[in-house]
């Protein structure tokens, strides 16, 4: 008789998403879509869920492109059309009005709170406004080259950074200075992030140019002190981990890891990435360390080469790996032709703008809601290929749970030689051993995937320690 082998699903907290659904590190699968896999080692559940916020309230109709959490409690929404919303600290929201820039589009590309204020970057001026007052001066300052996509924000050494293509603006104790420091052309500066007390400066040249470079200067010196050129179409983002300096570059899902003079191929993002139109990219305000852990959305620029939404990057202990995981889903449950725009947090919550393009080119914003869970998650494996020539036969596929709450439930597919996913409807809940598995084997098969959905009800979800598939 055949000695039985498992595939099991377990620890996935150091194996995160695979890279493709055949290969991927030890305890990888091929998707993780809405499950916490994080908050406590060994255990898998649905995490929160994302909610709209009050659209006869908000009435957002443009991409938020910056999120500022101010310290007198309030949030302020900037958004492309250069409209302004804020929300109290009681939860009230109010349209402020629409930038007026003297020049250049009223469109707000970076706002943050600087010793006071908070300074928003339109095309051609920086504007602030002094905390507590809901004054705004569009005009506070004036850009040298008015660049209409990248004005990203960094304070470092108390001094807020502003990138205005080749030039690193400053403001200081509120004073501006258009030039603190220059790269060369045609690079413009796209994403600004920090190591240690030095500023580092993300580039870009242009959409058909792969090429681009990372610079890391002192905030003094007049030149930097590292260069390192990258075969990327952009620098997009740093993901705000702790120590770690971790960067979204180029347009096909590509994570690097700067070194501290240069940048290593690190990960990329699972996808079908060889078509030439399938791109999408991390936008530069829509990274957050959220409790430690880094999150990043992932937005569409062409094809559909991946699910879209906010995706964590972390680990729990330093003797884990970094591991990819698709946390949270937006409120639309679209994954296709979705951007976002920024995400900020608030507390034990986070707020994250996003725009639809497939749910009636609808904008709105999220927020993570702490009385809810997700209605649905789910993990599905790798392709198994044990042997292409004898066939094997799977067993009884079985979800190990610490706590099924009532309203809550398990489903369990399997997908036979690639021919798609089919839900098992023969499903036995044993409330002795803590099992929910399938009446029968899931039957001979040359290749096999399967899929366990966790379905949870209001605040409740199961808790889940094992999946089991014995394979003979």
């Amino acid at each position: 008789m055949a000695i039985a082998q498992h595939i099991q699903i377990k620890n996935i907290n150091q194996g995160g998403i695979a890279d493709s659904d055949y290969l991927g590190g030890l305890g990888s699968v091929s998707e993780i879509v809405g499950i916490n896999i994080h908050d406590e080692s060994g255990i898998m559940k649905l995490n929160q869920k994302l909610t709209k916020v009050n659209d006869a309230v908000s009435a957002v109709d443009a991409l938020i492109n910056a999120i500022v959490p101010s310290s007198n409690g309030h949030k302020y929404f900037f958004g492309a059309n250069g409209k302004t919303w804020k929300e109290t600290s009681a939860g009230v929201w109010a349209l402020l009005g629409t930038r007026s820039p003297a020049a250049g589009a009223a469109g707000v590309l970076s706002a943050m709170e600087y010793q006071g204020y908070i300074y928003y970057a339109m095309q051609s001026r920086l504007g602030r406004m002094a905390i507590g007052t809901d004054v705004f001066s569009d005009n506070f300052a004036t850009f040298t080259n008015t660049d209409a996509t990248y004005h990203p924000m960094k304070e470092v050494n108390q001094v807020l950074y502003i990138g205005d293509a080749q030039f690193v603006a400053q403001v200081d104790a509120g004073v501006f200075s258009a030039n603190a420091f220059d790269i060369k052309t045609p690079l413009r500066i796209s994403a600004l992030g920090k190591v240690g007390t030095d500023l580092l400066i993300g580039t870009y040249v242009s959409s058909n140019i792969v090429g681009t470079e990372i610079f890391r200067w002192n905030t003094w010196s007049d030149s930097y002190s590292v260069s390192d050129e990258i075969p990327e179409v952009g620098v997009n983002a740093f993901l705000a981990t702790d120590n770690s300096i971790i960067v979204s570059c180029g347009t096909k899902g590509n994570l690097y890891i700067f070194n501290g003079t240069q940048l290593d191929e690190y990960k990329q993002i699972k996808g079908t990435w060889g078509a030439s139109t399938n791109k999408a990219i991390v936008k530069n305000n829509a990274v957050l360390n959220f409790h430690g852990l880094p999150l990043f959305g992932l937005s569409q620029q062409s094809g559909t080469a991946v699910k879209l939404g906010l995706y964590s990057f972390g680990r729990t202990n330093a003797n884990y790996p970094f591991v990819l995981s698709l946390e949270y889903p937006l409120s639309t449950g679209n994954f296709t032709g979705i951007e976002i725009g920024a995400i900020a947090g608030n507390g034990d919550s986070f707020y994250v703008s996003w725009y639809d393009s497939a749910g009636a080119g609808t904008y709105g914003v999220d927020y993570l809601d702490l009385t809810a869970k997700q209605a649905l998650g789910w993990i599905t494996t790798r392709v198994s290929l044990f042997d292409r020539v004898v066939t094997s036969t799977y067993g009884i596929m079985a979800a190990a749970y610490r706590l099924l709450p009532t309203g809550t439930s398990i489903k369990i597919y399997a997908n036979r030689n690639h021919a798609g996913m089919v839900e098992k409807t023969d499903i036995i809940v044993d409330t002795e051993r803590l099992l929910v598995h399938t009446e029968s084997d899931a039957g001979a098969a040359n290749t096999f995937q399967a899929k366990f959905e966790l379905v949870g009800t209001a605040n409740l979800s199961p808790e889940v320690e094992l999946f089991d598939i014995p394979v003979m």
